[in-house]
């Protein structure tokens, strides 16, 4: 599968991606002068630091009992200056350059506009089973060619200009990055580079080297000069200084052995890795009809959708795009996806592109397993380990709490604290248990124990933070306090506003989700007790469980937790309560809907549970719905999922619909509205590929399984392969009509 286009990307959001997990780039492929934009996933702003704020522990009591007689406005006062971490941020993301191109050369070999010169049969285009992107155009009645890409192997990008006019290419390049800023930037021989030093934080080294045939390739300060080359091969290496003391000579070692093995061989190398790694997994849509619209280029294609025509085929090249770039953006020794996956060209992208662990790294991860990618949640639980790691303290420090927490926000040292001066966010103290619950996922899929043994302690972890850190509230329930709804508010009854509260429906969900994951991986792996909840640690929170007689075993502790946990309600409305109480909301349709968490991606609320709080979550979903909900990509994409969990197709159709028309830029890429416009944000395209897998099959808990169980009529014919099934399964089937004509389950249920 391809997405393709008859013109180059004039701005960075319309550009193509590569990546190999670690590495990314976006290249304009423009005829007279490309920008290749680059990025490195550990490239971040300043340094770690502890931001646990000091005064957080002593005044929790207040903060909570404020909460619990109905101040909220005094509590939220008090949060901010008590709660919130010292300095209110965490780090950012960054890009690591620029490797600009001028086409001079090219200028002479033909007349017309466009800077002396007028391109003909332009193609651009992104091979999905390569991981390939590349242009071709014609010159002067000449073809040129560039070629893309990010090698996992080799863990570089390589780049190839080619020509067959009998003069050559000739160009001259040079590294940029934000104005300068850089601290070192070198030219010698056939190699350019640049080098940037942070001290205490993440310093980092940029290297290029070119190979030609035919012509000349030399250096004049800091620009690379090829003249008369009839094929030039670029290897560019990056490396920091946050996984290699020595990041200069990791990144010189990259070039060298490139170098050495040449552009043919590591694009063979990209080939059998796509092959082996990617390549395992088909979707076709088709409503019945051919309409040729898969011979257009990709954004016509889209104009074409936005103007009610059908293209079924443009789904399903959406969900092989999604795979792809899961897999281009984490993998092997990365750090997970961030906001934007790894593709950023900002020093300052909108949220930092950080990882926001309210929802939008997880939702990241939702298609990982079912997808067949599961070796790209391997890096979501390499951070991980690093979160619980500094949550330990964060826990002790701000809570007086055994365990570990983490809140909605994270970056690349793990932080923990809370994010932000911003009350319906930052003091969300379910951030590490919402990762976690991305444990037992991955087993229920793989049945790898030794992966459950590792991470078994991360759930422990957990189960002991919430054993000390839960309050009963008049009902004797287990809540959490201080807690958020993530991002939402409430109207009080004397009209003011709120946000802060205790044991919204979202927390409890989570907490069935995580107990629940804990308890059976204790039953996968034979064991009947963890380690006692009595661990040395500070235990000052009040609200400790089994606080009277013997120590308790976590299981004990875990299994009294989901006993008591508060039970979810139904307002005036009929809907799913958010918090509590039946508040009214200022902001209806508001973007999160993290009370239906447990109809999606949770299990706690189904049709076979309980069909009154399915309806009552149903009722919830259509009153945002009604009041403008589904603005931005990712609640969209959220929003299918749900339309497919309630076995609604019409509806699951209309909303993906509304995704690519509204919030997709050209190159398929999700759009969220920022400011004036719009920015990218990769969580719609992984929510929104999780969501169609959800309308092709459902599983529920005991393995029982639902073929096109909310199939819109618009995709009645099709067919897919290699869809994985929990239990180490994969799934094969094609349908007509409708109607599943072929399936096959392949593999054995651990």
């Amino acid at each position: 599968m391809k997405l393709f286009y008859d013109r180059p990307a004039n701005k960075w959001e319309e550009a193509l991606p590569v990546g190999n997990g670690r590495l990314g780039a976006m290249a304009l492929m423009a005829p007279e002068r490309e920008v290749v934009f680059l990025n490195e996933d550990s490239i971040w702003s300043g340094r770690p630091i502890n931001r646990i704020n000091p005064d957080a522990k002593e005044n929790l009591p207040e903060v909570r009992r404020l909460l619990r007689e109905g101040k909220i406005r005094e509590a939220e006062k008090l949060s901010l200056l008590a709660l919130s971490g010292t300095p209110n941020s965490e780090r950012n993301y960054e890009p690591a350059g620029e490797l600009q191109i001028s086409f001079e050369g090219q200028k002479n070999a033909g007349a017309g506009i466009f800077g002396g010169f007028k391109p003909s049969n332009y193609r651009r285009e992104l091979d999905l089973t390569t991981g390939i992107t590349s242009a071709e155009y014609v010159i002067g009645g000449k073809k040129y060619c560039r070629k893309l890409f990010a090698s996992f192997p080799e863990q570089v990008i390589v780049m190839r200009l080619e020509t067959e006019a009998s003069q050559g290419i000739s160009c001259s390049m040079r590294f940029e990055r934000s104005h300068n800023k850089l601290d070192e930037v070198y030219g010698k021989g056939s190699e350019i580079g640049f080098r940037v030093v942070n001290e205490g934080g993440i310093s980092f080294a940029v290297k290029m080297r070119v190979k030609a045939e035919g012509g000349t390739v030399r250096t004049i300060g800091e620009h690379l000069l090829i003249e008369g080359a009839k094929r030039a091969d670029m290897f560019l290496a990056i490396e920091t200084s946050f996984r290699h003391e020595d990041y200069e000579k990791a990144a010189a070692d990259r070039l060298d052995r490139a170098a050495a093995l040449g552009y043919e061989t590591i694009a063979k190398e990209q080939l059998k890795d796509y092959a082996e790694h990617l390549n395992t997994m088909e979707l076709e849509l088709s409503d019945g009809k051919d309409d040729k619209a898969a011979e257009l280029p990709v954004d016509k294609r889209l104009e074409r959708l936005r103007r009610g025509k059908k293209d079924p085929s443009l789904f399903a090249l959406y969900f092989m795009y999604g795979r792809y770039l899961l897999f281009s953006s984490s993998r092997g020794d990365s750090l997970p996806a961030n906001l934007q996956g790894i593709w950023n060209n900002s020093m300052t992208p909108p949220w930092d592109s950080k990882f926001t662990i309210n929802i939008n790294t997880e939702m990241n991860y939702w298609p990982a397993e079912k997808s067949g990618l599961s070796e790209c949640h391997l890096p979501l639980f390499a951070f991980l380990d690093r979160v619980c790691e500094n949550g330990k303290r964060t826990a002790r420090e701000m809570y007086g709490c055994r365990g570990s927490v983490a809140h909605h926000n994270s970056d690349v040292f793990a932080d923990t604290a809370p994010q932000d001066h911003y009350i319906p966010a930052s003091f969300w103290p379910m951030g590490e248990a919402f990762l976690a619950t991305h444990i037992w996922e991955h087993y229920s899929y793989t049945g790898d124990k030794e992966f459950l043994r590792r991470s078994l302690y991360v759930l422990e972890e957990c189960v002991d933070f919430f054993a000390d850190f839960l309050i009963e509230d008049e009902e004797g329930h287990l809540v959490t306090s201080p807690s958020v709804s993530p991002e939402n508010t409430y109207i009080m009854e004397d009209g003011s506003r709120g946000c802060m509260c205790e044991g919204p429906a979202i927390d409890t969900q989570i907490l069935t989700e995580l107990l629940t994951g804990y308890l059976r991986s204790l039953e996968a792996l034979g064991k009947e007790e963890s380690e006692s909840a009595d661990s040395e640690g500070e235990t000052g929170a009040e609200g400790k469980v089994a606080a009277e007689g013997e120590p308790a075993s976590r299981k004990a502790v875990a299994e009294d937790i989901l006993r008591r946990l508060p039970k979810m309600g139904i307002g005036r409305h009929g809907q799913l309560l958010e918090w509590r109480k039946d508040y009214d909301e200022p902001e209806p349709g508001h973007r999160h809907i993290s009370h239906l968490y447990g109809v999606y991606p949770g299990t706690s609320i189904s049709y076979e549970k309980d069909r009154q709080l399915m309806e009552a979550a149903k009722t919830s979903l259509k009153r945002r719905l009604a009041n403008g909900g589904g603005h931005t990509g990712w609640s969209r994409a959220w929003i299918i999922g749900l339309w497919a969990r309630f076995l609604e197709k019409d509806k699951v159709y209309e909303n993906l619909e509304a995704l690519l028309t509204q919030s997709t830029f050209d190159n398929l890429m999700d759009n969220h509205p920022y400011g004036p416009g719009h920015c990218f944000q990769i969580d719609g395209n992984f929510g929104a590929i999780a969501a169609m897998l959800e309308m092709l099959v459902q599983e529920d808990e005991e393995g029982n399984v639902k073929l096109l169980p909310a199939l819109p009529s618009e995709f009645k014919n099709g067919s897919v392969s290699g869809i994985r099934l929990k239990g180490g399964r994969s799934l094969s089937m094609k349908w007509v009509n409708g109607e599943v004509v072929e399936s096959s389950i392949s593999g054995r249920a651990f």
